[in-house]
């Protein structure tokens, strides 16, 4: 079980041949690895840093301990629930969106994962390479997407990073595909 302190890190799935498919950006205050830590089951992805950071391991019975001294198990429970509600819309986006409106809700996803304490949390520190492969895309997929949003002042390009402008621009491309997608939100 890994507490998150500091830092943003990419839930990961992979397959053997190498390729990757980002299942969620996680940050400040999260727990990862506590599906298997509840389970005892094998884990369903991996986690990955994105950035330099700070995580706390604490061994699985330590953990169950702390959650029951302090009764926090509905807490803990709606979380994971929570975690669990986030892979539907996630994957219909995967499914159904372009790839500009998924490129927008990634760069979102990691400005918010930052947290309040970050130096920089519009600064991303992914290559064009690993944010294409991060929502299953091919690069040429996303580097059209990120001259246009670059002319049009959203994004700064530079080696490995990504420096994002205008949040609030990335989130309306975002907000505006969702919305135009038919997508069902009644469950």
């Amino acid at each position: 079980m890994l507490l998150s302190l500091s830092g943003r890190l990419k839930v990961v799935y992979a397959e053997p041949d190498g390729r990757e498919l980002v299942l969620a950006v996680r940050g400040p205050g999260d727990v990862i690895g506590e599906f298997s830590g509840r389970d005892g089951g094998l884990r369903s992805a991996t986690v990955q840093a994105i950035e330099p950071g700070t995580t706390y391991k604490l061994p699985d019975q330590q953990f169950n301990e702390l959650v029951e001294r302090y009764r926090l198990g509905a807490e803990l429970n709606a979380y994971i629930l929570g975690k669990v509600r986030e892979s539907a819309p996630h994957a219909w986006r995967l499914a159904h969106h372009t790839a500009a409106v998924r490129l927008a809700g990634f760069l979102s996803a990691l400005v918010d994962a930052a947290g309040p304490d970050h130096p920089c949390p519009t600064t991303i520190t992914m290559s064009q390479e690993e944010l294409a492969s991060g929502l299953g895309l091919v690069r040429s997929a996303v580097t059209p997407v990120l001259a246009e949003w670059k002319a049009a002042g959203l994004v700064r390009i530079s080696r490995g990073r990504l420096h994002v402008d205008d949040v609030a621009g990335l989130r309306e491309i975002n907000v505006r595909g969702a919305s135009t997608s038919g997508q069902n939100r009644d469950g």
